[in-house]
């Protein structure tokens, strides 16, 4: 039997591998830091409208016509009685943040310092507290109104005390009210639940109705 060959390998059949460029992953994005400087406070919705009431309704032309308005409210017994009595106590208190640009008569300086300290301490604190609850979280809708019918009633408080103290101590002893402390303190105190019976609630809608709007990506209000 002869010897048969060994078969001689021939050319590889399968196709040779070939190199290609793939591209290469570009790197991610870089990863800015947030701004860790303070931003400034927001005026929360209504803060200025509320200003504008309060200054128009306790100026001297405001504040006739708007107890002007509660003075023709008519007087009935009964159900309709408490709401004209009820909204003619609302008007009044829409004029509790009085001022004037000058004392009616001399003896009166005391007395209108005094208003004039009411006023701006009424207004510029109610602004501030505001603001300093604008920053703060809130759980709820209900929590934020709560929270701003109380920060407005110690506003008005404050600056009915404040007010207060300051005419008793300018405001001649021969004026009724300086002659009697005990009665002033009262009415003011008085006057001043009255005004955030009123301003308070209003406030706090507006700051809810605020809170409930959607935001924009860059962080303003739609328009």
């Amino acid at each position: 039997m002869p010897w048969q060959p060994f078969p001689q390998p021939g050319p590889p059949t399968a196709p040779r591998s070939t190199l290609t460029a793939h591209p290469v992953d570009p790197l991610p994005p870089r990863v800015t830091p947030p701004d860790q400087s303070p931003q400034p406070r927001r005026t929360p919705a209504g803060a200025w409208l509320f200003v504008a009431v309060a200054v128009a309704g306790g100026s001297r032309w405001g504040a006739g016509l708007v107890r002007g308005w509660a003075a023709d409210l008519p007087t009935a017994d009964g159900v309709p009685g408490l709401a004209a009595e009820l909204l003619r106590v609302l008007l009044w208190a829409v004029t509790w943040p009085r001022w004037e640009l000058a004392p009616a008569q001399p003896p009166m300086v005391g007395y209108w310092i005094s208003e004039n300290l009411r006023t701006l301490l009424f207004v510029a604190g109610t602004v501030w507290l505001l603001r300093w609850l604008a920053d703060r979280p809130a759980p709820s809708a209900v929590y934020r109104m709560c929270a701003v019918v109380g920060l407005v009633g110690v506003a008005t408080v404050l600056a009915a005390f404040g007010g207060a103290l300051v005419g008793m101590l300018l405001v001649p002893d021969d004026l009724v009210l300086s002659s009697d402390p005990q009665r002033w303190m009262s009415v003011t105190v008085t006057d001043a639940l009255q005004a955030g019976l009123l301003y308070g609630p209003l406030l706090a809608v507006a700051a809810t109705r605020s809170e409930a709007r959607p935001r924009r990506v860059d962080g303003g209000w739609p328009g």
